[in-house]
């Protein structure tokens, strides 16, 4: 057996074919009409390298018309003429293959697909808010999916991210680690969980490590402002963490155990399944760690975190299905300071309950959703923590309610909806120490499309009973002038709200070496901006590669400024005082070949305060990574990535010089290796070579770990 299209073969197979009676030759096969002599080809369809069964895969008989489909182990069967055969095999996730199967094989067909570089065929949700091919969506959207979280061996979402072409990681302690898109901070990136706002952030930054990959089916990226589909805090971009979704007729069930250096113990468990019409997945873990997120020390330190989410869907008649779900997450750090130990817990849990009900051509989903988030801080002399009157607490809470509508026609889709908010907040560092605000946001967005292009204008008007109304209009564009090449081009506006710290905050600091106190601005505007973005996307079997360019312009960010003294102590508030742009390109490049898979990404980026010129700070102008995978048929995977993070600027002193921090590079390997009875045993490195630079907001340290997991499966009658 060998690959490739044979001339002189596909002529003998047509001739054949002529040769049959003009009907189908499989049918007639079975019968009996058809006399001529025949013969049961069969075999199996594999992935190449991780030997892993391809269902749904079509087998094809070139010249006779005769096809299959691979069933849930890839087996398929084909009744032909005696003969030799050109057999073109095809699935939307690979490579095409064709072979050549001599006259004389009896002996299965074992066939190897090549994954394709990027899975166009994949069904996304956040580009338009309605579930689209990859290849179909208006702006670009990158995927991780579960395969590629597995291959990282990072236990939370912000290891991932930091990987990724383009996003930077900012932050610090007690913040976290949070990313950066396109030159705008954390506090303007929205993060979602299953399409809902994740909360909990803290000096604006939102901790990604709370999220473990455990629990993650994929996650969707998609940066520039998305405020026309979701609201304030998407200036920058959406961050969409789709958690594992239920599944009928089958049971799936996996346990992980991991061990590492710096005390890291991590134990995680799902079960998906269904019962009848009802669907369930669930996913739990307990994570620990002798070091803290965005922490640089290691001394005196520690992090437990414990996890749980749960989905449920009932498909109760054939045009309602109801779903709920839920998630808890809690957290204990400490770290030291001097002689003094710091003391964090963290608390969060959230609910949703849905229903999706079609109507021919419409789609209504209404969607509840419900949410806290409970943040302690305390101090002591003592590694235990002790309470205080100094005890810091904040408790953050939203409950939303969205109906959302959908039409799909042949040319013409609309997406449309309204959300209703209301948040809240207690904390002693704002004014009367309980705040609550509503909010009122409608939407509407309409595509129309061609066999090969589609134009997606959007508007959406936010209104809060604090800062009043807002405007966010957008328009994108895609054109396909090849199977193989995509144009998008996006304009659009971003904005943020003001923050309730920024609106009431009443903070007074009076300890050794401080002296200051901050009040809040309950007459700050929203943040707003204005994007222009395109790409070139060019996909092949197993070659990809996308240019991305864009450009910023924001307005009225909203900073810190000083106000007059009162004796000895300094005062401050915020202002929308801030104007600026960034803009830059992103490159990205993937190309597999049987087992092997390397992928490479660069990014440039500039960005400037457009009143004064000057650089703005904690962005690196270039960024670079790059992996290289292999994977062998008898389970051995094998994977080293590294990333590459330029000078950053971090402060201006007195006199305008601009200090730095250095560059980063970033090495880390892994491999894994299958086991009977579906056990895999991996071992790894991050930072192989220990690099560290000072300022860097989080642990950087070399970390070695091993890990044990099992997974089961079977189909349920």
């Amino acid at each position: 057996m060998r690959t490739g299209a044979v001339p002189r073969v596909r002529a003998i197979c047509c001739v054949l074919m002529l040769a049959a009676p003009a009907v189908s030759a499989q049918q007639s096969a079975l019968n009996g009409h058809d006399q001529q002599e025949r013969v049961v080809l069969h075999g199996r369809v594999v992935e190449a390298g991780a030997a892993k069964a391809v269902a749904g895969a079509e087998v094809r008989a070139a010249c006779h018309g005769i096809s299959t489909v691979t069933d849930a182990d890839g087996v398929w069967r084909l009744v032909l003429p005696v003969g030799p055969h050109e057999l073109v095999i095809e699935h939307l996730g690979f490579a095409t293959e064709t072979i050549t199967v001599p006259a004389d094989a009896d002996a299965p067909v074992r066939v190897r697909l090549t994954p394709r570089p990027v899975a166009l065929s994949e069904l996304v949700v956040t580009a338009s808010r309605r579930v689209q091919q990859l290849k179909d969506v208006p702006v670009a959207t990158e995927v991780v999916g579960r395969d590629e979280l597995e291959r990282s061996g990072s236990p939370d979402l912000s290891a991932v991210l930091i990987e990724r072409t383009g996003v930077s990681v900012e932050g610090g302690h007690p913040v976290g680690q949070g990313v950066m898109l396109q030159g705008l901070g954390s506090e303007r990136v929205l993060v979602l969980l299953d399409g809902q706002p994740f909360i909990g952030r803290l000096s604006g930054s939102l901790d990604l490590s709370r999220i473990p990959t455990s629990m993650i089916e994929r996650v969707e990226v998609v940066k520039g402002p998305q405020s026309t589909l979701y609201g304030s805090d998407a200036m920058g971009g959406v961050v969409n963490v789709i958690t594992r979704a239920p599944e009928h007729g089958v049971w799936k069930g996996g346990i992980d155990v991991t061990g590492g250096s710096y005390g890291r113990m991590d134990v995680t468990a799902n079960v998906i399944g269904g019962i009848g019409d009802a669907a369930y997945s669930v996913d739990g873990g307990r994570r620990t760690i002798e070091l803290v997120p965005g922490h640089a020390g290691e001394t005196g330190t520690f992090a437990t975190r414990w996890d749980g989410n749960a989905r449920v869907q009932w498909d109760a008649t054939d045009a309602l299905t109801l779903n709920v779900g839920g998630l808890v997450l809690d957290e204990r750090q400490r770290w030291r300071t001097g002689p003094v130990y710091n003391f964090v817990d963290n608390v969060q849990w959230g609910g949703r309950a849905g229903a999706v009900y079609t109507v021919g051509a419409h789609r209504f989903t209404p969607t509840l959703y419900a949410t806290e988030f409970r943040h302690l801080s305390r101090r002591s002399t003592l590694p235990q923590p002790v309470s205080s009157p100094d005890d810091e607490e904040e408790i953050q809470r939203l409950l939303e309610a969205e109906l959302l509508y959908a039409y799909t026609g042949d040319a013409l889709a609309i997406d449309a909806g309204v959300e209703l908010r209301r948040e809240g907040i207690h904390s002693d560092r704002v004014v009367g120490f309980d705040r609550t605000l509503h909010s009122a946001e409608p939407f509407a967005q309409a595509t129309w499309a061609g066999d090969s292009w589609s134009i997606v204008p959007g508007v959406r008007l936010s209104w809060s009973e604090q800062w009043g109304a807002h405007f966010t209009p957008r328009i994108a564009a895609m054109l396909r002038p090849t199977d193989r090449l995509a144009l998008r081009a996006s304009i659009g506006r971003g904005f943020r709200a003001p923050s309730f710290k920024e609106l009431y905050m009443e903070f007074l600091n009076t300890a050794a070496g401080a002296g200051y106190r901050v009040e809040g601005n309950p007459d700050l505007r929203p943040e707003s901006s204005t994007n222009l973005s395109g790409s070139i996307e060019w996909s092949g079997d197993r070659l990809y590669s996308r240019v991305q360019f864009f450009y910023n312009r924001f307005d009225d960010f909203i900073e810190t400024t000083e106000l007059p003294r009162e004796g000895d102590l300094a005062a401050y508030t915020y202002a929308n005082i801030d104007d600026g742009e960034t803009w830059g390109t992103e490159i990205e490049l993937g190309a597999t070949w049987g087992g092997l898979r390397a992928e490479a990404g660069y990014g440039w980026l500039r960005a400037r305060d457009r009143d004064t010129g000057a650089v703005l700070l904690g962005r690196p102008e270039h960024s670079a990574r790059g992996s290289l995978g292999y994977a062998l048929a008898f389970g051995l995977r094998a994977n080293v990535s590294a990333t590459y993070t330029g000078t950053t600027p971090t402060s201006r002193l007195e006199d305008g010089t601009l200090m730095e921090r250095a560059a980063l590079t970033r090495l880390d390997a892994r491999i894994a290796q299958s086991l009977p009875w579906g056990l895999e045993l991996s071992a790894g490195v991050d930072n192989i070579l220990d690099r560290r630079i000072a300022d860097y907001p989080g642990f950087l340290g070399r970390q070695v770990y091993l890990g044990i997991g099992w997974r089961g499966a079977r189909e349920l009658n």
